[in-house]
Order: C-alpha cells, then sequence, then structure tokens
C-alpha cells in the first residue's frame, strides 16, 4: 500500500477539497436553468466566496507542501486576478452592465481561479523543483 507523508496528505487534501468546491459551484449554480434569474449581485458575491474559499484552502494546503517562491507564485496569480475581477465588478456595479467582451474576460479568469488547475500546476512544480532546492 502507498504510504503518504504528511505534506502530499495536505496537497491531496486540498485537492480534494478544490475538486469539490469547483464540482459543486458549477452543478449547484452555473448548470442550472435558473442561472440568469439569480441577481447579478448575488452572483457575483458567489463567486468572490467560491474565489476566496479556494484561495484559503490552497494557501492552507500549500503552505505544508511547496517552498516559499512557489507560495509567492501561488499569491501573486490570486492577488493579480482577483484585483482585476474585482475592478470589472466594481464598474459593473456602479456603472452599469460591462461590454460582453469584458464578461467573457471575467468569466474565463474566474473558472481558471476556482478550477484546480494552479493548485496542480504548484504540484507538479514542486515534485520537479522542490526536491532539488532540499538537496542544496
Amino acid at each position: 500500500m502507498l504510504k503518504l507523508s504528511n505534506k502530499q496528505r495536505y496537497y491531496w487534501l486540498g485537492f480534494i477539497i478544490i475538486a469539490v468546491i469547483y464540482s459543486l459551484y458549477n452543478l449547484y449554480l452555473v448548470d442550472v436553468s435558473y442561472y440568469q434569474s439569480i441577481p447579478r449581485k448575488i452572483r457575483h458575491v458567489g463567486k468572490l466566496v467560491a474565489v476566496l474559499t479556494i484561495y484559503g484552502t490552497g494557501t492552507f494546503a500549500l503552505k505544508k507542501y511547496t517552498g516559499d517562491w512557489m507560495m509567492f507564485i501561488w499569491h501573486m496569480i490570486h492577488i493579480v486576478i482577483i484585483t482585476l475581477l474585482l475592478l470589472i465588478g466594481i464598474y459593473d456595479w456602479t456603472f452599469g452592465a460591462v461590454t460582453m467582451q469584458i464578461r467573457n474576460i471575467a468569466d474565463t479568469l474566474f473558472e481558471f481561479l476556482i478550477s484546480p488547475v494552479i493548485y496542480i500546476a504548484v504540484g507538479i512544480l514542486n515534485s520537479k523543483f522542490g526536491k532539488a532546492e532540499k538537496n542544496v
């Protein structure tokens, strides 16, 4: 039987939590017939909660698994994209609906943030470069 270290357990637990949140968000808030009837501001709040939950989960799990430089990458990716999304959201709340092109960009960035892609990429980078860091 495969034995996992505590670091690996944290990593895989974080992955499972992120995958579950991503799936539940899509199943119960996006892929439903009444999605367009949900007020836009409520959708914004739901998206913000999803992003912050995944960011917090990833931060907690990855800080036990990866090095400082990878955590810096994790934080920078999230901070930059969340800031862009907040600016778009503030414009949307203040001045009215943004154009379809901007909304598509925001949706793509949001989907990128809540999917496990960044988390898995950090795990792959850690498996490739994290060992070399320990040998030095």
